[in-house]
């Protein structure tokens, strides 16, 4: 073991009766990630009444609970104050709206300024020992809504939920070009391709991928939709619509030609436009803990709806606009 080693001894009492070991690790150790505590607890460095224990180990009154632990803060785990736009909040789970621009999770080049961080530090001040868990992300430079659980049973049954597709996410989207179809599901296979750039890609014998098209507003040289991701492949949305010859507004990965050509027109009318334009406007799912169905939404941002309102100014409409 390396790193700020802990040393603690917990003597369990009627308040952890029936916890399983790893979440009960989980609230003793919020900073620590999952891995590193079951890690421990694999290898003997966590030990209940002397002996090596299972993560799955449910807790008795009076047993003795030795830690021996690697504490060093993981990254997404350091709390920091960065402002929280909250959607909905109870005792499971919390809805967030993410600004395009902020990563969710830190990565090998960014690791502070995250969601986590943010999320991280709103539980230390309002739920102390609880840490927020991931079931879905947003790229960086996607805006809009993200459910997060905020302790181990709502995790695990959202999700399944997501993992059986009962939960329904829409997004806003601007592409190049003109959808035909009032609306479409492309079915394409997404997978990894080590040796290609972007890595991600429509291949053969990739998984599953299905994306629903809705077109909202027609407009010269672009079309205004409705995505909805059916799977929850990485960067579906985007490929998606590459895929079919319609890339993302402001995508530069994905559709670098039509990108340049983007920027060279937004320069001309003074415009800056430095995102994605595609944001999580809709998220739909029963909640963990009552199974009720549970039904948000997030208006377009600002910076979204001053572009749209920028190319209906300038290119003439074929269909009636879209409204917040």
């Amino acid at each position: 073991m390396a790193g700020k080693i802990t040393r603690r001894v917990f003597r369990i009492d009627d308040e952890h009766k029936g916890m399983r070991l790893d979440h009960f690790l989980a609230r003793q150790f919020p900073q620590v990630s999952r891995v590193v505590l079951r890690r421990a607890t694999a290898e003997a460095h966590v030990r209940v009444n002397r002996r090596k224990s299972k993560s799955n180990y449910k807790l008795r009154p009076g047993d003795v609970v030795e830690v021996e632990l690697d504490t060093t803060p993981h990254p997404a785990l350091t709390p920091e104050p960065i402002p929280l736009t909250i959607v909905f909040e109870d005792e499971d789970i919390l809805v967030v709206d993410k600004p395009a621009g902020m990563l969710v999770y830190p990565n090998r080049t960014t690791r502070s300024g995250t969601l986590m961080n943010a999320l991280c530090a709103h539980l230390h001040r309002t739920a102390p020992g609880l840490r927020p868990g991931l079931i879905h992300r947003l790229d960086r430079h996607t805006s809009g809504l993200l459910v997060v659980a905020k302790h181990e049973r709502a995790h695990r049954t959202l999700a399944k939920h997501f993992h059986q597709r009962m939960v329904t996410k829409k997004y806003l989207a601007l592409v190049h070009g003109r959808l035909d179809a009032d609306a479409m599901d492309i079915s394409l296979p997404i997978g990894w391709v080590a040796e290609a750039y972007p890595h991600w890609q429509i291949v053969e014998e990739g998984r599953e991928a299905i994306t629903r098209v809705r077109v909202l507003e027609q407009l010269s040289g672009f079309t205004f939709v409705e995505a909805e991701p059916r799977t929850g492949r990485t960067h579906q949305i985007r490929i998606h619509l590459v895929a079919i010859g319609h890339p993302v507004v402001g995508d530069a990965l994905y559709g670098k030609q039509q990108h340049e050509a983007f920027l060279n027109m937004i320069e001309e009318r003074g415009i800056r436009f430095d995102r994605h334009f595609l944001h999580a406007a809709s998220l739909e799912f029963r909640h963990p803990r009552s199974g009720e169905w549970f039904r948000c939404t997030s208006p377009l941002p600002d910076d979204l709806v001053r572009l749209l309102e920028e190319l209906r100014a300038t290119n003439p409409q074929t269909t009636e606009p879209f409204h917040r």
